[in-house]
């Protein structure tokens, strides 16, 4: 088999493959895929040895997650639970093979714009099957509201706080990139979408998510809409919410009960008898502190967070026992050596991207700001579920973000 064809078989694999990953409608497609494509690539290095997999635009992640897996590795020395050590380094060498794959394949240029319209498209779906969930009352095999008559909705994953997350990183996506697209339905749909993205966190109570797109809404409308086409997006919303009303008048006061009644618990929250959903997340804060300081802070070892955490701790964060925070997982897991590397690659990436955006014009500069917004949504969305290690397509958007930093016209050919 001739190398061209041999490439377009395996980035068609590729293609089909990132949309399994960003919607695992069954648990089974978790793990066999992941391993198929691998053993794909793994072929195609084999077959090309000078392939070039590492190189400057990708060389300080890949050795961040190097770095991560090997002290993973090191902490089975102290981990109480040596067998959780093992399980996350499986995880972690995945996230290495995801990120190295895919950062390979938007060095093309032609590739990482294709994946930009794919997250545009990815929320539609995340939206069409959230509202089939309201509607319909059922659920996907993966949610945890399976076999349950209940209208909130959790999309492709298992709980409604992870779809929420997802809705809300890659919403800067779906407002951006229609304005690289001629036609004006782009934004008009996109529009819409926005809308039905709101309501779908209103329906499911995530208030980190509906405070942290509201702002981001707020900001957008206010900063990246002319006047002109701001009367018209309101004009139309006014005759669009109109009609609806007149026809699911029902529904409507439905959502909007739902919708007062989250705003009016936004503030009532952290007085209730019962600790409050801030409260518990507060208190996992002080509770990974104090598991990194017991450790020198060297951390548990890893996946040891929540065996330790299921001792007196879990009477102090009512029951949960998962750090509901990324920065505090790492944290809690392996430390200030492995927290304080992932925040400089995350520095690392935002200061480039702004850097760029600062120095580019017309649509480059809009390019970038969308990657930095939907970069700085991450630190919200990420504190939204109880963890986001099982996503692991968490770092082929990270490939993405890497790639907007240093895919120039030298690596604009795949050159495997």
């Amino acid at each position: 088999m001739n190398r061209p064809l041999l490439l377009r078989i395996l980035l068609a694999g590729l293609a089909v493959y990132t949309l399994v990953e960003f919607y695992p409608f069954s648990l089974s497609l978790y793990f066999i895929p992941h391993y198929v494509m691998a053993l794909l690539c793994l072929v195609f290095l084999a077959l090309y040895p000078g392939t070039r997999i590492v190189g400057a635009w990708n060389l300080k992640p890949a050795l961040f997650l190097v770095f991560w897996l090997a002290f993973n590795l090191a902490s089975y020395v102290w981990a109480r639970d040596n067998v959780e050590v093992l399980r996350y380094s499986l995880w972690i060498l995945r996230y290495l093979v995801l990120f190295l794959i895919y950062s390979k394949v938007f060095t093309h240029e032609k590739y990482l714009r294709n994946f930009e319209w794919f997250l545009f498209g990815i929320v539609i779906l995340y939206v069409a099957t959230a509202i089939w969930e309201m509607v319909s009352f059922q659920h996907l095999g993966v949610s945890k509201h399976f076999g349950e008559f209940s209208y909130v909705p959790t999309g492709p994953f298992y709980g409604e706080n992870h779809l929420a997350a997802y809705l809300l990183l890659f919403s800067p996506f779906l407002l951006f990139m229609p304005k690289f697209a001629k036609p004006r339905g782009w934004a008009y749909l996109s529009a819409f979408i926005v809308l039905a993205v709101v309501v779908i966190m209103t329906v499911q109570g995530a208030r980190i998510a509906m405070l942290a797109i509201g702002a981001f809404l707020l900001w957008f409308f206010l900063a990246q809409i002319t006047w002109r086409r701001k009367f018209v997006l309101a004009a139309i919303l006014a005759l669009l919410f109109t009609g609806v009303y007149l026809r699911f008048k029902t529904e409507i006061r439905f959502i909007s009960q739902i919708l007062s009644y989250q705003t009016q618990t936004l503030g009532s929250e952290r007085s209730s008898i019962y600790m409050s959903s801030i409260q518990i997340r507060q208190q996992l804060l002080k509770e990974a502190f104090d598991l990194a300081a017991r450790t020198g802070f060297l951390g548990a070892g890893g996946g040891n967070f929540e065996p330790q955490m299921r001792s007196e701790a879990v009477y102090r964060t009512g029951g949960i026992v998962n750090p509901h925070n990324f920065l505090m997982e790492l944290f809690g897991n392996w430390g200030i050596v492995v927290l304080g590397a992932f925040v400089y690659l995350y520095l690392h990436w935002a200061l480039g991207l702004w850097r760029l955006y600062r120095r580019t014009k017309g649509k480059e500069r809009t390019r970038y700001l969308m990657y930095l917004v939907s970069l700085l949504l991450f630190l919200p969305a990420s504190i939204l579920p109880s963890t986001i290690r099982w996503q692991y397509f968490v770092w082929i958007y990270f490939a993405a973000v890497n790639a907007a930093l240093h895919t120039k016209p030298s690596l604009q050919e795949v050159d495997a």
